[in-house]
């Protein structure tokens, strides 16, 4: 997957990694980059500063992305790399056992849905046009259970199965798929190399650079942090040693940690 030249198409933009991505996309020589954001404010700024179409979206909501899809390929052509970087965290309420079943919806919709509905509209089209790349922003919580929510912890684990089925029955077709996996992502409150119980933190620029070379490769998991490779071969060797080891790690971290990877 070559950025430069490429038509890319990249949903929760306006922040964080959605960010990252795009300035990378746009430096490493992208034909076009179309931005959404659930934040109208801040997708409009966005536009503004980076000369980058855009609009708000709620990926949420299948109709609205549905909609969103369209205008992005009105709007500058064929998509050949759809990027689905928004999520959702459950936030205190859904951390536990009694989560109401409006913030699963939500986090369903959002973390799962949302890369399932894309998939509907763009892969006829990608399948028409030759071929194309679905990136998928997930977190270390889709191989690794760690003290993150309950809520995002399980959709960000159904997540990454959707991509190994898409990826599964669709990449000797042509369309290639790609997870980007990061833990913790540096912001106004999260600072510096390391942070005790989330371990590394790195900034967006550096996560979106790693995701330009892990698309190049056309890896399927892209790892910015190379500690979760390491477990999640652990986990996958000795499952039960793997369970005993995290139960006491997350023991030393209760109560829950603020900060969620």
């Amino acid at each position: 997957m070559k950025i430069e030249s490429s038509r890319i198409v990249v949903t929760g933009a306006a922040h964080g990694i959605g960010r990252g991505l795009v300035e990378a996309f746009l430096a490493h020589g992208a034909q076009s980059v179309v931005v959404s954001d659930l934040d109208a404010d801040a997708v409009s700024a966005m536009s503004e500063t980076l000369g980058v179409p855009g609009r708000p979206c709620d990926v949420g909501d299948q109709a609205a992305l549905a909609a969103f899809i369209d205008w992005a390929e009105e709007t500058a052509g064929p998509t050949d790399l759809f990027c689905g970087n928004p999520a959702v965290f459950g936030g205190p309420e859904g951390g536990n056992l009694q989560t109401s079943a409006a913030t699963w919806d939500r986090s369903w919709r959002v973390n799962v849905l949302a890369h399932v509905w894309a998939a509907q509209c763009l892969v006829p089209r990608m399948l028409r046009r030759g071929g194309g790349h679905f990136l998928q922003t997930l977190s270390a919580a889709a191989l690794i259970t760690g003290p993150s929510e309950l809520t995002y912890t399980v959709t960000k684990h159904a997540a990454l199965g959707f991509a190994e089925w898409l990826a599964l029955n669709y990449s000797d077709k042509g369309i290639r798929v790609s997870c980007l996996c990061p833990t913790a992502v540096e912001t106004r409150t999260v600072q510096g190399a390391d942070h005790p119980g989330i371990g590394l933190v790195q900034t967006p620029a550096e996560v979106a650079e790693i995701t330009v070379a892990g698309l190049a490769a056309e890896n399927f998991l892209i790892l910015p942090n190379p500690r979760v490779g390491s477990s999640f071969r652990n986990k996958a060797d000795d499952y039960d040693r793997w369970l005993a080891y995290t139960t006491n790690r997350l023991g030393d971290l209760r109560p829950p940690s603020p900060f969620t990877f």
